[in-house]
């Protein structure tokens, strides 16, 4: 593959540049050998023989390009599982002897339910012993303990399932192996750090905060509050199972939707004011990651805070970096600082949509929307406002069918996988309901902006009124959308492997045809891999 010139203007993704996008081969390896190691989990003397025998053979070899660099991706693939294995928490079945039990546990996340009446948490027991460093997923009354800390529990342990479903699966998917219920804290060991003190009461008060409304609306607070803290547990029930339904919880918990929502606001009021680019950029980042932290610092946000950072750094580079490799980039510095992340549903389904949208969704909406020879020659002066307003109204709503077709796509087969469902309606609900999502995000970044200032509390809590009616509207919308019959596709087919073919299949696909000018090949090839992956080994 030919470099192209340094100077050069190649913004377009395309197979020549797959070449000099390194992230890509490194993440790739890394992502192999933590699906190897997940599947088998062989020893990790295994991987390190394995790793050495492979460097013995680059050795010999070492002036044939070819088997050079396959090798080297031989022994990434390697070194990538060693290094999964080496930080993932014990994994293997475990009984408890007693199901009552007294752990000390070092709590790395923990949240509070509706009305504080109860929490939920993830932390490591550090007992020595059988259950030493093992992940535990723990529930209990009263105020959330502060997370950072290492706590005396007591309660009823059990092990996760060898199958597990629900929540269940949801927290073995986050390497737990075991959960404790109705846990009651005995003592601190540890007391936690100031900063994640300060990070719960900042919390506390900005959820009190975001349900402060002009007029009482109980459901529209907990709305608003469940929105800009990313907290699903806030939200009232036949709102959440209704988002579940239809597939768009997603809206409420903090991922590259928010992340990217914020920081473009945040950068429009920088160059609304023309401010300095890279300093206010670094201020942002940090902005963002404060607020990642009193959010809770789950999963999701930390991977999206990544990618917003690896994204930032390669647009404002004397040369654009290709997103994809800012993608690839985000995707293996994620794996390196937690390898366990490749288990997780919410890491896998994220990448993979954000993959789909790079290469067909948004290469799709740049075809359907390119103006004509005609639109093009016509001298903007003669374009009157109403016809300009049309063009910029019909090229969203293409370029939102487009890129939410091809982020469903994607999602399908895991999303089949993990829940045994996927709803049809999640493509039509979210090209509504994104675009909507942004209104009540913008509004509770001013409202919390504007929360510090006693003087302007009268209109911060407007401004909280107007945030809640639009997610009342939105909530409303779903709810149309949960009647409509045959929307839900539902399955109790456990084809993991075909499925995992399938994802395989799909990302080959995205990244072969992303050179395509053809909208079909773009969103209908990978649609059709999807459709017989369904009608052969799922129905």
């Amino acid at each position: 593959m030919a470099r192209p010139h340094s100077l050069d203007e190649d913004p377009s993704l395309s197979r020549s540049r797959f070449g000099h996008t390194p992230a890509l081969w490194l993440l790739l390896p890394l992502l192999i050998g933590c699906a190897i190691d997940t599947a088998f989990q062989p020893d990790i003397k295994t991987f390190l023989i394995g790793t050495t025998i492979v460097l013995g053979g680059l050795w010999l070899c070492i002036k044939n390009e070819h088997s050079s660099l396959l090798l080297i991706f031989i022994a990434g693939i390697f070194l990538g599982a060693a290094w999964h294995q080496a930080k993932l928490f014990p994994q293997t079945k475990i009984n408890p002897t007693r199901n009552y039990a007294e752990l000390s546990v070092a709590l790395s996340r923990s949240s509070s339910q509706q009305k504080e009446s109860s929490w939920s948490g993830v932390g490591m027991v550090t007992d020595k012993g059988i259950f030493f460093r093992r992940k535990i997923a723990l529930s209990g009354k009263g105020p959330a303990p502060i997370a950072g800390g290492e706590y005396k529990i007591s309660g009823w342990m059990s092990t996760i399932p060898d199958r597990p479903a629900g929540f269940d699966a949801w927290i073995a998917s986050q390497g737990c192996t075991l959960k404790l219920s109705n846990g009651k804290i005995l003592g601190v060991l540890e007391p936690p750090g100031a900063f994640s003190e300060w990070c719960q009461r900042t919390q506390s008060r900005l959820e009190t905060w975001l349900r402060t409304l002009p007029w009482d609306d109980h459901d529209g607070g907990s709305l608003l509050a469940a929105t800009l803290l990313g907290r699903t547990a806030l939200l009232p029930p036949d709102a959440k199972l209704n988002f579940a339904g239809t597939g768009t919880l997603h809206l409420f918990a903090i991922s590259g939707l928010h992340i990217a929502g914020m920081a473009a606001a945040l950068l429009w009021l920088t160059k609304k004011f023309r401010l300095p680019e890279k300093p206010l950029g670094v201020f942002i980042l940090i902005l963002l990651w404060l607020y990642v932290q009193v959010t809770g610092a789950s999963p999701s946000s930390l991977r999206a805070w990544i990618m917003a950072v690896f994204i930032w750094a390669g647009q404002i580079s004397e040369r654009r970096t290709p997103i994809l490799q800012s993608l690839a980039l985000a995707g293996a510095v994620t794996l390196i600082l937690q390898p366990e992340a490749s288990n997780d549903p919410g890491f896998q389904l994220s990448y993979l949509a954000v993959l789909g949208i790079i290469c067909a969704g948004a290469p799709a909406a740049e075809i359907l929307t390119s103006p004509d020879l005609i639109e093009r020659m016509t001298p903007k002066k003669s374009i009157t406002l109403v016809k300009r307003w049309s063009i910029k109204i019909k090229n969203l709503l293409i370029s939102g069918v487009c890129i939410s077709t091809a982020a469903t796509i994607a999602g399908t087969p895991l999303t089949l996988i993990y829940f045994q469902s996927a709803s049809w309606a999640g493509m039509f609900a979210n090209l509504i309901l994104v675009p909507l999502s942004e209104i009540p995000l913008v509004l509770g970044m001013a409202s919390l902006s504007l929360y510090c200032w006693d003087g302007f509390l009268p209109a911060a809590k407007w401004i909280n009124g107007l945030a809640a009616l639009t997610l009342d509207a939105m909530a409303w919308l779903v709810k149309l959308f949960t009647v409509i019959p045959h929307l839900v596709f539902q399955t109790n087919s456990g084809a993991e492997r075909s499925g995992q073919i399938c994802v395989a299949f799909l990302v080959g696909c995205f990244l072969y045809q992303t050179e395509s000018k053809s909208v079909i090949k773009l969103l209908g090839i990978p649609a059709l891999i999807v459709l017989l992956w369904i009608l052969f080994f799922v129905i």
